[in-house]
């Protein structure tokens, strides 16, 4: 199952992207794919084409998608939400194949919406 709701993506700035208007099901999974991506997910949320997260060099290596993208989920429901631990799970290392999971932990709650938070730390 994938997100709940529907995605209100905004880019703030080159490397900042808030994506608001999603929950997911109690153990339900989303998925936020860069643009480019290639066979994304059913249902998943895709980066603006002007986010351009990409690798680049650090120091004597090489630094991924997965080590320069930080992805934050926080509960953004009005009045009092119950906090519902959501796990991320960041996967490949290029723009055609990484992809952000987000899982809701819990076994029968949903989460409150939520407010995602994508930085590209280059």
């Amino acid at each position: 199952m994938a997100f709940t709701g529907t995605a209100t993506v905004k880019q703030i700035s080159d490397r900042l992207v808030r994506i608001t208007g999603l929950s997911l099901a109690s153990a339900a999974s989303g998925v936020i794919v860069p643009f480019g991506a290639v066979s994304p997910p059913a249902g998943s949320v895709v980066l603006p084409q002007s986010f351009h997260p990409q690798t680049y060099a650090y120091g004597t290596g090489t630094v991924t998608l997965q080590d320069c993208i930080e992805v934050t989920a926080e509960p953004a429901a009005t009045g009092v939400a119950t906090a519902i631990p959501v796990s991320t799970v960041k996967t490949g290392t290029t723009v055609a194949d990484f992809a952000a999971t987000l899982t809701n932990t819990h076994g029968s709650l949903a989460t409150p919406a939520l407010e995602i938070i994508v930085r590209n730390h280059e």
